[in-house]
């Protein structure tokens, strides 16, 4: 793709019911390329786990590389999308886009995420003490955590405080990476872009919603009925969980791909 000129942008606002169609081209992209887009989420969630190795930053390290990461992951969902090969290689494409000059602002933009991710938790902590914050560092796990009211307030309030960053993260990557938006103009616009078709989201969140919840339930009762070990549903639970992200990046394409006209 040849980038537009810097801050180019004219946004569609769509009907509520793309966000459906949204999760359905998900499951239609995954089905032209399923072992190639597969095996490039299996490598995304690697390197973001393996992120939080590098010194200095830690734990939040795959906060900082998402918006990186995305760019590739999108290289490769449009090209299944185009009736191409995606290739391992296009993972690290935001280290190649616009001659190597988009992997800077990209930084940046993780940067932006990782400490609003932060502040997001930090005013969790108010009503919870900091339960949520030690739970989302891994301090300890799910099972552990104490089953307490203030955690639920905290969750809400950790949402309502993140919901516009994660409206501003949305495309500012590839706003950044294929039209050369400066970060600030990238974050403006995302938010922008996804205030117009807010109805269109919401239907696609209740969407993936909808389908956790059934996979869910389809789980407790394969528990309940054939009486599965631990072991045997971890086997079966880890592909489908697999195969289910990578049907939710895949969607992430056609949000941009039908809001986003080519200037």
């Amino acid at each position: 793709m040849t980038p537009a000129q810097p801050g180019s942008m004219r946004i569609r606002t769509l009907a509520a019911l793309a966000g459906w169609g949204w999760v359905a081209d998900g499951f239609r992209v995954l089905r032209r390329q399923p072992i190639a887009l597969l095996a490039i989420t299996f490598l995304n969630l690697l390197a973001l786990s393996v992120s939080v190795l590098i010194p200095l930053v830690g734990s939040i390290a795959p906060l900082i590389l998402t918006p990186a990461l995305m760019v590739g992951l999108m290289h490769a969902v449009r090209a299944a999308d185009r009736g191409q090969m995606p290739t391992p290689q296009m993972l690290l494409a935001a280290f190649r886009e616009d001659g190597g000059r988009a992997w800077r602002p990209l930084m940046l933009l993780g940067v932006v995420n990782a400490l609003s991710t932060i502040g997001a938790l930090a005013l969790a902590a108010v009503a919870d003490g900091g339960m949520l914050m030690r739970l989302a560092t891994g301090q300890f796990g799910v099972d552990e955590a104490p089953v307490d009211g203030r955690l639920t307030i905290a969750a809400i309030v950790f949402v309502l405080a993140y919901l516009p960053v994660q409206m501003a993260m949305w495309y500012a990557p590839l706003f950044i990476a294929w039209r050369r938006t400066p970060v600030a103009q990238a974050l403006f616009f995302s938010l922008v872009g996804v205030w117009r078709n807010r109805r269109a989201f919401m239907v696609y969140g209740l969407g993936w919603f909808a389908i956790a919840l059934a996979g869910s339930v389809v789980i407790r009762l394969l528990q309940l009925t054939l009486g599965a070990s631990p072991m045997l549903l971890s086997m079966l639970l880890s592909p489908l969980s697999l195969l289910l992200i990578t049907a939710v990046y895949c969607s992430f394409w056609p949000t941009w791909r039908d809001a986003l006209e080519a200037d």
